[in-house]
């Protein structure tokens, strides 16, 4: 990981019916007070301004924690020039024509040793900036830590606050206990994980973050499997009693650059009334040298989502290709098919 990363990522964002385009341009900076471990020699902010060995006394390293963190802004041009300067139904990068803070987020981490022992590990992230409005989680968690009044679009929110224990059982098995990033679809919330600064609907519509048990075993060097007793999609404690199973399935071929995912989250979304949600995510990633092309479907489906006894539905389809022009820089396109079918995820009416 490099300790200050700054690329420049300008993308165009094309919508279906009638909706503007988008373009935008983002800047990225990324700090981490730990040593690389490939090598050995230490990277860091502090190093790279300085020329000294921060990793030696930030304190809890020798104890195997890190800190670290980054920062990621942004502006963008709307076409349809909105005199509200709202990009909605677009989320997260929501505001046309000003600049922005979408994530500062500082993390405390201790990662667990796989190996021939048990390990007991676990991370803390708190993040602040304008994304936060749509990494909260229901139910009291992190939605009222500061009041929306004072400053605007922007929050906190604290997006993972987990335990992780890893067992040496048969080829290894590790578990989650606590608040964490869900594992369906391909785009994550975390900035430096994306190449492009915007999302897509696929992953507006999707569950960002989970509450419960989540473990992780890999069946051999290919397959690994996930399995997960939840709070359900984007929930922390609204009702305890609603709880929903997410698992995933994974096949990767180092030889030929290929992997293949298929993850789903089902349960019910309230205590008190029928409400089964339904979420899958299919991916296929491949590698080919500096290109690397990605191929997700997604589709959900929840009961009563729109009023008693009239179900949603909603699906797409979406294609990624990059190309690794350098290793600081690359060039990117991105096409999107989703489907509102109830016009419930966007509040907009049924559309494409």
């Amino acid at each position: 990981m490099y300790l200050i990363k700054i690329p420049l990522n300008i993308h165009a964002f094309l919508r279906c019916l009638n909706f503007p385009s988008l373009i935008g341009l983002c800047g990225f900076m990324a700090l981490n007070f730990t040593a690389n471990a490939d090598d050995g020699t230490p990277t860091g902010l502090i190093q790279s301004l300085s020329g000294k060995d921060a990793s030696s006394w930030a304190g809890p390293q020798p104890y195997g924690v890190n800190l670290g963190g980054w920062a990621a802004s942004g502006i963008n041009y709307n076409t349809a020039n909105p005199t509200d300067r709202s990009n909605g139904p677009v989320s997260m990068t929501d505001r046309a024509g000003e600049f922005h803070l979408y994530q500062m987020n500082l993390f405390i981490e201790k990662a667990v040793v796989k190996d021939t022992t048990w390990d007991v590990g676990g991370r803390f992230d708190f993040m602040f900036g304008t994304d936060t409005r749509y990494t909260q989680a229901t139910g009291h968690w992190d939605t009222e830590l500061i009041s929306q009044r004072d400053l605007r679009f922007y929050d906190i929110a604290l997006p993972q606050a987990y335990v992780e224990v890893f067992a040496p059982i048969g080829n290894g098995l590790s578990g989650k206990f606590g608040h964490f990033y869900g594992i369906i679809g391909y785009e994550s919330v975390p900035s430096p994980l994306n190449f492009f600064s915007s999302h897509s609907y696929s992953f507006k519509s999707s569950p960002f973050t989970a509450t419960g048990a989540l473990f992780s075993y890999a069946l051999d060097d290919q397959w690994s499997l996930n399995l997960g007793a939840v709070t359900g999609a984007d929930n922390f404690a609204r009702d305890l009693g609603a709880m929903s199973h997410t698992s995933g399935l994974t096949w990767t071929n180092a030889k030929t650059g290929t992997t293949v995912s298929f993850s789903v989250l089902q349960g019910d979304v309230y205590k008190n009334q029928g409400s089964d949600l339904v979420y899958y995510s299919a991916i296929l990633q491949q590698n080919l040298g500096k290109w690397h092309y990605v191929l997700q479907h997604d589709r959900g489906t929840q009961q009563n989502a729109i009023a008693q006894g009239q179900n949603a539905e909603w699906y797409s389809v979406v294609q990624y290709l990059t190309y690794q022009v350098a290793d600081t820089w690359g060039l990117g396109v991105r096409g999107e098919w989703f489907r509102d079918h109830n016009g419930v995820r966007y509040l907009a009416g049924a559309a494409n």
